[in-house]
């Protein structure tokens, strides 16, 4: 009652909100936050042809950038998303007909209806902040702060691809080229390499502040090599659509949580926040003297899920003390014998410091 009472003489419902509302709540605002600051002057700039933008990063005209990439990026991306959903296509018509050759049709149906748990499945990715069945890269909770936390990544195998030609700036309101490089991996994924394998989608993409876009590439049983890409002839002058295969260095990163759209102008009042709180709590950046501080942008929901239940991550690279190295030795140790005395049965708080859930 007394909640009520001073919700409304202060006319504020936070404090009745609970953690579930309370979440949709600055979902909400950030969104038209991002929307009233970012998308709509975005769209009307573009509009008026003015080329003027922040941090001298210009908008760029979709319709131009297609019109530039219409001779080589977009065919070259085309050609090898039309391959990869011919491979899928091939593989599902040679499993049923294995089917059919062994004789045994519960095979195909059972196929069917794991298909269609899957699609389920996907169908829940809507309303989720993180996707359901994809893997990321592995990491471990350091420590947790007002706003951000520590992160110490392993390292990791990701496929890559440029968002802009060669010492062309990015800009993350370059939606065109975004989507590009997007299907340049996601082509890469589905089969569109040397071995015409098909692998499995995973989570986050990450973005980097050189307009690098990657994609992570799920661990093989065995440690068995992966597939090369489908190479063309022009991408040794121009590096959009071009994907590599590249190894990411263990790596320890001060990481904050933000909703909503990934715009420019939002990174940027992400990056300053979490400078800011990080200069406050005396952590040192991982940067030499005087140089531009790099960060790199998670973003691990589909498209389709509701701008204001997505989930969105910066990070930036942080030094630890030796404390601090010390502490998270010490914490792995804990965590190895606590998995021999549980025999294999891993505490869920554990599993949630330790694989970083």
């Amino acid at each position: 009652q007394e909640s009520v009472r001073t919700a409304l003489r202060e006319r504020k419902i936070d404090g009745l909100l609970t953690p579930t509302q309370k979440r949709l709540q600055e979902g909400t605002r950030a969104v038209a936050r991002q929307i009233t600051s970012d998308i709509l002057p975005g769209i009307a700039a573009v509009a008026a042809g003015e080329q003027a933008s922040r941090n001298g990063k210009n908008p760029k005209n979709p319709v131009d950038v297609i019109v530039q990439d219409l001779p080589t990026v977009v065919p070259k991306i085309g050609s090898r998303v039309l391959n990869a959903l011919s491979n899928q296509a091939q593989k599902s018509l040679e499993e049923f007909q294995d089917d059919i050759k062994a004789g045994d049709p519960l095979r195909s149906i059972s196929r069917i209806q794991e298909q269609t748990a899957e699609f389920q499945k996907e169908a829940k990715n809507v309303f989720l902040e993180t996707p359901e069945g994809l893997v990321g890269p592995q990491y471990r909770v350091v420590s947790k702060h007002e706003g951000y936390e520590i992160r110490e990544y392993d390292g990791y195998t990701v496929a890559s691809t440029s968002m802009t030609k060669v010492e062309e700036p990015y800009t993350m309101d370059d939606l065109t080229s975004g989507g590009e490089a997007f299907n340049a991996l996601a082509a890469y994924l589905f089969g569109a390499n040397d071995q015409k394998e098909v692998m499995e989608m995973t989570t986050p993409v990450t973005t980097t502040s050189t307009g690098e876009m990657r994609f992570y590439l799920k661990v093989k049983e065995g440690g068995a090599s992966f597939p090369q890409p489908v190479a063309e002839n022009d991408e040794i002058f121009n590096e959009k659509g071009s994907v590599k295969i590249q190894d990411i260095p263990a790596a320890t990163l001060a990481v904050a949580k933000f909703t909503g759209f990934v715009t420019e102008g939002e990174v940027e009042r992400q990056k300053d926040a979490l400078l800011t709180s990080l200069a406050i709590d005396g952590v040192e950046i991982d940067v030499p003297h005087a140089s531009p501080v790099p960060h790199v942008i998670f973003q691990y929901n589909p498209p389709y899920t509701l701008p204001v239940l997505r989930r969105n991550e910066i990070g930036i690279p942080v030094r630890m003390t030796e404390d601090e190295e010390e502490e998270v030795v010490d914490s792995v140790k804990l965590s190895q014998e606590w998995a021999v005395t549980n025999d294999g049965e891993e505490d869920k708080e554990v599993n949630e410091i330790f694989d970083g859930k």
